[in-house]
């Protein structure tokens, strides 16, 4: 072996060790680095001359320690971790929403209310007991609006979250996009490996596993291609496509979610959606909001029609009307179909004097499916038949519009056909949409004395009030198999049962994810002292390797001067 080899012999031992003590404090710095693999240099034995005399060392690429099976389980379980994470920010806001611990909730509006019609009932010509029955009735319509608005705004809020997550998908995308350019340019001349653009990418890649399902292939360039949902490409090479919050194509103001083929063309891509946070904004804001909502204006109209059903044919101190209007009003076109909601049968109105004796009882005929906001006004002129008396007739806006003579005036008697109810006359309540608009009537805001609490026009009368206030313990919900608190409990028990499962789900999930992150920890992980050990190793090996290139040198020396 010539001097030279030697030399060269020990130059590659000395690059290998500095190249393992530079490595070993790159990990040591990287210590506290999410998602940062620790490296670690390995050495080979060098090619032996013709001779079979052995030459040494050489150093290897620096490789990260990693096991790519198990990052792949992590990034499959990621996505339901998302899920469950977003799940519980809505139900516990939900939990918010519907709170019945302070005292403020709906349940105690619904008790209060009841318990004005109770007191009504047992004075039902009080001043204070109908101006109380006038402000808790106005209390829960306005808890009703106000549930219904932060339902609402929790709706929104939640279809807000899905366009910022789409932008987040995009900046992610673009992100792959670039590291997929960087570890091709790196790693194209062959003998290295982009070890740190490579642990960013499987960080960035963990972290949109959390938003949306993911599958990824790696090519033999080392560039990813990657797929979300079922079969959306998100990121192939060095093109990433873009996806689009868009208001066509959906609900109002609520976001679709399309993926963008070129400036021109877009796909709607919403439900492709499978797992993580995308999947589940979508499911609260479409179906789990939406439910509550919906539970909630069931529980609005069963109760406000049960109470203007009883209400709208009943009397009060000042019940007898020289003239009333209908809440509602119908627009052109439907004033030409049918009336809706209607039944077969006999509606009563009775005319009385000024003294409210009674006068007369008309009873005016209702064939439901068939007749016209017309065809009824012009059935009760046919059977009054005395316009100076009272006459019907259909306002510019579509309501109808009853008045009687100077000397006269009326008031509403039996009911079979739900029409004072259809066309909100003489109600407790007003509403067309359900919790979003519930209302006091606008007469008994102004007079409490109009409130209904009999059926006739002498004092004491309080038949009315008591069928309200019965209301509060007889099924009248769910096909008349609950009372309006059970259905009301019913929204609580399962929005409890909901939030206590996801509980248990999430952590569950939570547990499996920081298993395998443990695992890959052990594996991937910096140890301090294993570190430091190492480049007490290597640094040895570099003073003998330093100490063995000084004698060559010395030999070298000794012959240039014999």
């Amino acid at each position: 072996m010539s001097l030279t080899h030697a030399l060269n012999m020990g130059s590659r031992s000395l690059s290998a060790q500095q190249r393992g003590v530079s490595t070993a404090g790159h990990n040591i710095a990287n210590q506290n680095t999410e998602g940062f693999s620790r490296q670690e240099v390995s050495t080979r034995a060098a090619q032996a001359d013709p001779s079979g005399l052995g030459a040494g060392a050489e150093a290897l690429p620096t490789k990260r320690v990693y096991d790519q099976f198990l990052q792949r389980k992590i990034l499959q379980e990621s996505p339901r971790s998302g899920r469950y994470g977003v799940r519980e920010d809505v139900l516990t806001k939900l939990e918010v929403i519907f709170d019945e611990m302070n005292n403020n909730g709906l349940r105690r509006s619904m008790n209060d209310f009841w318990d004005s019609w109770a007191q009504l009932a047992n004075h039902p010509e009080s001043d204070s007991a109908r101006a109380k029955a006038r402000d808790m009735g106005d209390r829960l319509a306005t808890r009703f609006r106000d549930t219904n608005a932060q339902l609402r705004s929790l709706r929104n809020e939640t279809n807000s979250r899905i366009g910022a997550t789409v932008e987040t998908i995009n900046e992610h995308a673009r992100k792959l996009q670039e590291l997929n350019r960087q570890i091709f340019s790196y790693e194209a001349g062959g003998g290295r490996h982009a070890n740190d653009a490579r642990d960013e990418r499987d960080r960035t890649l963990e972290s949109l596993s959390k938003l949306v399902d993911l599958n990824w292939v790696e090519g033999k360039d080392g560039m990813l291609t990657v797929f979300i949902g079922r079969d959306w490409t998100l990121v192939q090479g060095n093109k990433a496509n873009e996806l689009v919050a868009s208001l066509k194509g959906g609900e109002i103001g609520m976001y679709r979610v399309e993926g963008k083929l070129s400036r021109e063309s877009r796909r709607d891509i919403t439900e492709i959606f499978r797992a993580g946070e995308m999947q589940e904004l979508t499911e609260v804001r479409d179906k789990t909001i939406v439910k509550y909502m919906d539970d909630l204006n069931d529980l609005a109209f069963g109760l406000t029609s049960k109470i203007n059903q009883l209400h709208a044919t009943g009397t009060g101190l000042k019940s007898a009307s020289n003239m009333m209007k209908s809440a509602y009003g119908l627009n052109a076109e439907a004033r030409l179909q049918p009336l809706p909601f209607l039944k077969d049968g006999i509606f009563q109105l009775h005319l009385v004097d000024r003294e409210n004796e009674f006068v007369e009882t008309y009873e005016i005929e209702i064939q439901a499916g068939r007749d016209t906001l017309n065809d009824i006004v012009q059935r009760i002129n046919q059977t009054v038949n005395a316009p100076e008396l009272l006459y019907a007739s259909v306002e510019e806006d579509g309501s109808m519009f009853i008045q009687t003579g100077t000397d006269y005036k009326f008031i509403f008697g039996d009911d079979k056909t739900d029409l004072t109810q259809v066309l909100g006359f003489n109600s407790f309540f007003e509403t067309l949409k359900g919790a979003e608009d519930l209302r006091l009537s606008d007469r008994i805001m102004l007079d409490p004395n109009t409130i209904s609490t009999g059926r006739d026009l002498y004092p004491g009368d309080n038949r009315v009030a008591l069928d309200i206030a019965k209301l509060q313990t007889d099924p009248h919900m769910r096909n008349d198999t609950m009372t309006f608190d059970e259905f009301y409990n019913t929204i609580l028990a399962d929005l409890g049962l909901r939030i206590q499962r996801n509980q248990t789900e999430k952590a569950q999930q939570d547990s499996l994810v920081n298993q395998f992150s443990q695992i890959r920890s052990s594996i991937s992980g910096v140890n301090m002292d294993e570190e430091l050990a190492k480049m007490m190793q290597y640094q040895k090996a570099y003073e003998a390797s330093a100490r063995f290139v000084g004698t060559v040198d010395q030999m070298m020396d000794t012959l240039v001067r014999m």
